[in-house]
């Protein structure tokens, strides 16, 4: 399979407080968008009490998501409950039944597809909406408890990615990284490294990175992330701790942040932003795609 880092999903109670946290880090988002979709493979699409607003970038996005109407049905809701922060983790392919069909073949836990949607606001003087729509297959979460890890096919990329969405603040202009934290680090990444067919690299002492088509997954131990993270809280664990973004200019991204009283700590090549000024999910801009 040909996968890629599609996007990453940060699940917020408030959406509205979402919005604003993302927006003050430099990050242009898309409109509000209410999710529908089929809340078990072929079950018919109904109205979720979820929406979202998207950060697009050339490559990849982000999803910053949360709940409309806690009083009908939304898989966003245990994943609040248990944290606010990082907990989607999706890997774009072509072919979701293609995808499908592979990883059965090698026993690889996965659901078929579910057909999602949502109206989007199209244009840059935002007079249309048009229909997004995909098809997402999850993973089994006791053989992936690391986040909530599914495939997907998008259907109309053209209403995502638009091109009056590209262009952010702070100089973002891909997503690069995932960090999913573990206390077994290797053997997780044996696992993801069979899943994607790649080879691991280590590192560092308790991390190991995969290089998909697009994108980077890391595997770390708790230590090995509090060495790279000093003093970032995490969620509970197994779960995705960190972010990665590729920016154009380092010194755009420090400028913004730092003129809006945000937090930041340095690294070479790279700025770091902490769980606190990002709604739960530690947050690192790399100046080297």
């Amino acid at each position: 399979m040909n996968v890629e880092l599609d996007h990453i999903g940060v699940a917020i109670k408030d959406l509205e407080r979402g919005r604003a946290a993302y927006e003050r880090l430099g990050f242009t988002l898309a409109p509000r968008s209410i999710h529908r979709g089929s809340p078990t493979p072929g079950a018919p699409v109904i109205p979720f009490g979820s929406g979202n607003h998207c950060a697009m970038f050339r490559k990849g996005y982000l999803e910053i998501v949360g709940l409309t109407d806690p009083t009908i049905y939304s898989n966003i809701k245990a994943m609040v409950e248990k944290y606010e922060g990082a907990h989607i983790v999706a890997f774009g392919v072509g072919s979701a039944d293609a995808a499908y069909a592979e990883l059965k073949a090698r026993g690889v836990p996965i659901e078929p597809a579910r057909a999602l949607e949502r109206d989007a606001v199209y244009g840059s003087q935002a007079t249309e909406k048009r229909r997004a729509a995909f098809r997402n297959m999850y993973f089994d979460p006791a053989a992936y408890p690391e986040s909530r890890l599914l495939f997907i096919e998008h259907l109309t990329r053209d209403v995502l990615w638009q091109p009056h969405l590209l262009d952010h603040p702070n100089g973002v202009i891909a997503l690069r990284d995932v960090f999913l934290c573990t206390a077994d680090a290797a053997a997780a990444a044996e696992k993801y490294a069979a899943l994607f067919d790649v080879n691991t690299s280590r590192a560092a002492e308790g991390e190991w990175r995969l290089h998909i088509n697009h994108g980077y997954v890391w595997i770390v131990t708790p230590e090995a992330w509090a060495r790279r993270a000093p003093g970032a809280a995490t969620p509970p664990l197994p779960a995705p701790a960190g972010i990665g973004f590729h920016v154009q200019d380092l010194a755009r991204t420090r400028s913004l942040l730092s003129g809006r009283g945000v937090a930041i700590q340095e690294g070479t090549g790279f700025i770091r932003v902490a769980p606190d000024d990002a709604c739960g999910a530690t947050l690192f801009f790399f100046d080297r795609p």
